[in-house]
């Protein structure tokens, strides 16, 4: 007889599909129209047409919208993959990525 194998000492785990809930949490462009103000949206999508930088006032109040709509979703930190632009920087064998990390702090510490 055969001892078992450790895949058949272990309980049996329900996988549910991810499909259906794969990229529920997107601050998107629907998201970003029901929750940004219409005038901050406009420019927004104008800055992505002609490459300006968004507004600084702007960039405040879509960071302070977006800290909100992840933190309903109970997020406390994010993370996302770039490529800088560096133009052959020395990376042996073209472009790398980068992966960055950063934790939602909120320094209020009067609440």
């Amino acid at each position: 007889m055969c001892a078992p194998t450790l895949a058949a000492s272990m309980p049996a785990v329900a996988c549910e599909d991810p499909l259906p809930v794969a990229g529920k949490n997107m601050f998107c462009e629907k998201t970003m129209s029901e929750k940004l103000p219409p005038a901050v949206l406009e420019r927004w999508n104008q800055c992505l047409v002609t490459g300006d930088a968004t507004p600084e006032q702007d960039q405040k109040v879509i960071a302070d919208i977006l800290f909100a709509w992840a933190r309903e979703r109970g997020a406390v930190d994010f993370a996302h993959l770039f490529f800088p632009m560096r133009g052959g920087g020395g990376a042996v064998g073209g472009m790398l990525g980068a992966y960055k990390m950063d934790t939602m702090i909120d320094l209020e510490f009067g609440a």
